[in-house]
C-alpha cells in the first residue's frame, strides 16, 4: 500500500511540475542529423544495458534543432539510436516549448513531452515595426493562407496570427467585415482583428511588406 501511494505521489509531483513550466510559443527552425561514433564513457549505457567497467561507444544520430521566436533562437541537441529521432519535427511549424536552464522542453502533437540538450541561445534585438495607420472598421478580408497563418486585408496589409489563433482564422471567408485595434498581446502581436461577420478575435502581428 505504501509503494503504491509513493507511486501516486511521484507522478502527481511530475504532473504538476509540468503544468507549471512557463510555456511559449515559437517555430522550428531547421532540424539536421549526423550520424557518428559516439563515446559514451566507461559503465555507461549506450542504448542497450550498460556493462560495468567496459568503455561503450555506439553509432548514432546526433539531430540539432533550431526553435526560433521574436526575441530568442535556441539551437538543441538529441542523441537517439540509429534511424530514430527523440521528436519528428517540421521546419516552419509551431511549437509549444519551455526553457529551463540548459534543456528545453516540447510538447509534440500528442501533448507528449519531450527534453532536449541546449547547446547555444542567442537573443535577438527586435527590430522596430511600422504602426498600422489605418486603425478601427471597416477593412475587408481580402485572403486568408492555408493554415490560417497569414491575412491579408483589401489595403493590402499583411497580418502573421498568433499560433493559438490559428484554429479560428483558416476558417475565415474573404470579404468578411474586419476591425483592426491595438491590443496587449505577446511576442509583439500587438494588434487584434476583429472578424465582425463571424465575431471572432484573434491577436496578429502587423507584417509590412517591403
Amino acid at each position: 500500500m505504501r509503494i503504491v501511494l509513493l507511486t501516486a505521489a511521484l507522478v502527481a509531483g511530475v504532473v504538476c511540475h509540468a503544468a507549471e513550466r512557463a510555456w511559449q510559443t515559437g517555430t522550428w527552425g531547421d532540424v539536421s542529423t549526423r550520424r557518428q561514433m559516439i563515446d559514451f564513457g566507461p559503465g555507461s549505457s549506450s542504448f542497450g544495458p550498460p556493462r560495468p567497467g567496459v568503455e561503450m561507444r555506439a553509432l548514432a544520430d546526433v539531430s540539432v534543432y533550431v526553435i526560433e521566436t521574436d526575441t530568442l533562437r535556441i539551437e538543441m541537441r538529441d542523441t537517439a539510436a540509429v534511424g530514430r529521432r527523440s521528436i519528428d519535427v517540421s521546419a516552419g511549424a509551431p511549437v509549444t516549448f519551455a526553457l529551463e536552464k540548459n534543456s528545453v522542453y516540447v510538447r509534440d502533437e500528442a501533448g507528449v513531452e519531450h527534453k532536449l540538450r541546449v547547446t547555444k541561445k542567442t537573443v535577438k534585438t527586435p527590430a522596430r515595426a511600422e504602426p498600422y495607420a489605418a486603425l478601427g472598421g471597416g477593412h475587408l478580408l481580402r485572403e486568408v493562407s492555408r493554415d490560417g497563418r497569414y491575412i491579408v486585408l483589401e489595403d493590402g496589409s499583411r497580418w502573421e496570427v498568433h499560433p493559438r489563433d490559428w484554429y479560428q482564422t483558416v476558417s475565415w471567408e474573404r470579404s468578411a467585415n474586419v476591425t483592426v485595434r491595438t491590443a496587449r498581446g505577446d511576442g509583439g502581436f500587438d494588434y487584434e482583428l476583429v472578424n465582425t461577420t463571424s465575431d471572432e478575435g484573434a491577436l496578429a502581428k502587423y507584417a509590412p511588406t517591403k
